[in-house]
């Protein structure tokens, strides 16, 4: 069985992937679980991040078990996820 991104925590809300996707594409993401599947809403490249969930601003995207950032704008389950729609948390009051 073979997939197209990984997820490393139970906790995650996005994936890194391992190879580029087209938009409509279903991807196959490892996890701690097993395999699961989203449909790419748009082309993601190579080790950027896929959405697993809906998520709203301000929410935190989580990666490795770790928050990495907040999302700025709705983000939903499929979408890329970068600097267009996640800012970091660090040094904010």
């Amino acid at each position: 069985m073979s997939w197209h991104a990984t997820a490393l925590a139970q906790e995650d809300n996005v994936a890194t992937l391992l190879q580029p996707v087209a938009a409509g594409e279903t991807v196959r993401v490892k996890r701690t679980d097993g395999v699961i599947e989203v449909r790419a809403n748009e082309a993601v490249a190579l080790c950027h991040k896929i959405a697993l969930a809906d998520l709203k601003p301000g929410d935190a995207v989580i990666k490795y078990g770790e928050c990495i950032g907040e999302a700025t704008a709705p983000i939903t389950r499929g979408s890329w996820v970068h600097i267009h729609n996640v800012r970091s948390r660090r040094a904010q009051a």
